[in-house]
């Protein structure tokens, strides 16, 4: 137990400045996910059915490709047409576009489930699209969706590890440059782990709370 705390209390700078990475990481690909998801739901909803199908078909790749090939194609395939990025960059562009298909799903299935009888109405009421949209709709949207969306989130977070095999300074990798150094494999596994399952269940037990919250209203 000694060993585990001096080896926390030595490694503590360098892990922190691992899990900021993580984050960046995370916040970055979240956000644009987020956004690009959102937009690809309302081009799903409002374009035209071949536009729809594209979309689908972006999905449907996005989510049976493994992130690791998307991460390698991101980082050796910018290097190889002469254009070459960060690892933190490539890692962000390989996140988005899978995390956008699984927002994407999120919220088109949250937008699935309002209940079509209030579109009848509106329709029958004359409310115009835009209000009705953005007063009605969306509100029941987030509401629905927010139990998924941190649920999906907390994957991602995990996820993040993967941008070790790019070299991405992060929990993972800060915890492999350690154990090539000599340190202890299982310690510095145990190290790493307690990081992610803390923060993990933190996002679990708001995903409850949301998805709760959800069902009662």
């Amino acid at each position: 137990m000694s060993a585990f705390m001096t080896a926390v209390a030595d490694g503590f700078p360098v892990f922190g400045q691992a899990l900021l990475n993580a984050f960046i990481l995370l916040a970055t690909s979240c956000v644009l996910s987020t956004f690009l998801g959102a937009l690809l739901c309302v081009v799903d909803i409002c374009a035209h059915r071949s536009v729809g199908l594209l979309v689908r078909i972006y999905s449907w790749l996005a989510q049976t490709t493994p992130p690791l090939i998307l991460l390698f194609l991101a980082f050796y395939g910018s290097t190889m047409m002469g254009r070459a990025i960060s690892p933190m960059t490539a890692a962000i562009i390989a996140f988005v576009f899978f995390a956008t298909a699984y927002y994407f799903e999120i919220f088109r299935a949250s937008y699935e489930g309002v209940p079509r009888g209030q579109f009848e109405a509106a329709r029958a009421l004359g409310i115009p699209p835009l209000p009705f949209a953005t007063g009605v709709v969306v509100p029941q949207v987030i509401r629905i969706a927010a139990g998924p969306f941190v649920g999906r989130t907390t994957v991602l977070f995990k996820e993040t590890s993967l941008a070790s095999a790019i070299s991405v300074s992060e929990i993972m990798s800060t915890a492999s440059a350690y154990i090539y150094s000599g340190a202890s494999p299982l310690l510095m596994v145990a190290i790493a782990g307690g990081i992610y399952a803390v923060i993990n269940i933190a996002l679990i037990a708001l995903e409850k709370h949301l998805t709760r919250k959800a069902a009662a209203a």
